[in-house]
């Protein structure tokens, strides 16, 4: 039961700690500029990694810069969505940031993730080797199981970032698919507003043909004695 509960809790530190890898879904007002603030520290970190969506508002588009103090690293302009990805030199703040100030009504919906890996291209932050070395009891435990800490570690950073992978897509077919839904309401509500305008111009234009038709009938109307005056000369 011991060595059941050792291998569980290494699985648990392994797969659960996610230091290197964060998803956000904002909101870009209307002529606005947002900066978000990732720190980093190099001793962990060597490569920053940016995708983002547009997933609702407008034309689905908005600005896109990636910035280390006053340094602009990348950028785009009006893109639907972009991925970036830059090795990192300097610690500090890196900045990511959406700029909607090109829309003076629409609002965008915008979802992003942000990978930080070290420099074998891991995000998994949590060092099970240094722990075991520091617990005598541990070690000893884990090899009478016959696996060293070692061995485990990269296994289960294997399957953990495999699992990152398999998020890592859903995330984004979910951003596919909220997008598309917002695509295809706007599209309803478009093709809904035409079709209540051609209907009520339909319906004006009968009724004005029925008018025209009835006063050329009527004796004291004036419209009639006009269409027939026309007719006549």
């Amino acid at each position: 039961m011991g060595r059941f509960t050792i291998v569980i809790t290494l699985l648990i530190i392994a797969s659960f700690v996610r230091c290197g890898e964060y998803d956000f879904t904002v909101e870009v007002a209307a002529g606005k500029f947002q900066c978000f603030f990732q720190p980093v520290d190099l001793t962990k970190h060597k490569t920053l990694e940016v995708d983002y969506q547009v997933i609702d508002g407008g034309d689905l588009n908005i600005n896109f810069m990636i910035l280390h103090g006053a340094n602009i690293l990348k950028q785009d302009q009006l893109k639907v969505d972009g991925s970036h990805r830059i090795e990192l030199n300097q610690p500090g703040d890196y900045q990511v940031c959406f700029d909607n100030s090109f829309s003076y009504q629409s609002r965008k919906v915008v979802f992003f993730e942000i990978f930080l890996f070290d420099a074998h291209g891991n995000l998994d932050e949590t060092d099970l080797s240094a722990m075991a070395r520091t617990d005598a009891d541990l070690s000893s435990k884990m090899n009478e199981l016959g696996v060293t800490i070692d061995e485990f570690h990269r296994r289960a950073n294997g399957i953990k970032n495999n699992l990152n992978k398999v998020e890592y897509h859903q995330a984004l077919l979910r951003a596919h698919e909220a997008r598309d839904r917002a695509v295809m309401s706007a599209n309803f509500d478009r093709v809904t507003f035409w079709s209540v305008v051609h209907t009520l111009v339909m319906v004006g234009v009968a009724g004005v043909q029925v008018f025209m038709i009835r006063s050329l009938f009527e004796e004291n109307s004036k419209i009639g004695k006009v269409l027939r005056k026309g007719k006549f000369d």
